[in-house]
């Protein structure tokens, strides 16, 4: 993968820059797609198992897809879809590598469920950053005149993915 898109999504998590100055190529959309689900499995898979996972990441990236067509649909602005995922998708997954470390250097102890304050604050900050870098890239493709709104349809987009992702995890237990 080139650095020609990869300097353009750390500037996007920077909040320097937004979508548009991605991209919009399938293949780039491809390689994001499979470092999220690479990701995603390396967040998930000490609390889910590794078949789960990559599950719950394929389900996630399906929910971020529709979550995005229907925004943009909803204002006329469709020919931004491909550009607006990638966005997402490539930070979600770049953040999804800063979960990993921090899980690895902050291990929860499952077994007690119990996290330690420090990792407690990291992994919040962490959230608050994916949510100011989502809204950012929604404001930016969404026209919208503040990037509050970005981020009020960001969390919108959270508390989808973890009902979506609760009720899945509860299918596969049954």
């Amino acid at each position: 993968m080139s650095l020609h898109t990869v300097v353009p999504m750390l500037e996007i998590l920077r909040l320097r820059r937004g979508p548009q100055d991605l991209p919009a190529d399938q293949g780039i959309l491809v390689f994001w797609m499979g470092l999220s689900v690479v990701t995603g499995v390396l967040v998930a898979a000490p609390m889910h198992g590794a078949a789960t996972s990559i599950f719950l990441s394929a389900l996630d990236l399906a929910v971020l897809y529709l979550f995005v067509l229907t925004l943009l649909g909803l204002k006329g602005l469709t020919a931004r879809w491909l550009q607006t995922y990638i966005a997402l998708v490539g930070t979600s997954a770049l953040l999804g590598l800063v979960m990993a470390v921090l899980l690895w250097a902050l291990p929860p102890d499952f077994a007690q469920e119990q996290v330690s304050a420090p990792s407690i604050i990291a992994y919040l900050g962490l959230l608050v950053w994916l949510l100011l870098v989502f809204g950012h890239v929604l404001q930016n493709s969404l026209d919208l005149a503040g990037r509050m709104s970005g981020v009020a349809i960001a969390l919108g987009f959270l508390i989808l993915s973890s009902v979506v992702t609760q009720l899945a995890l509860g299918l596969t237990s049954a």
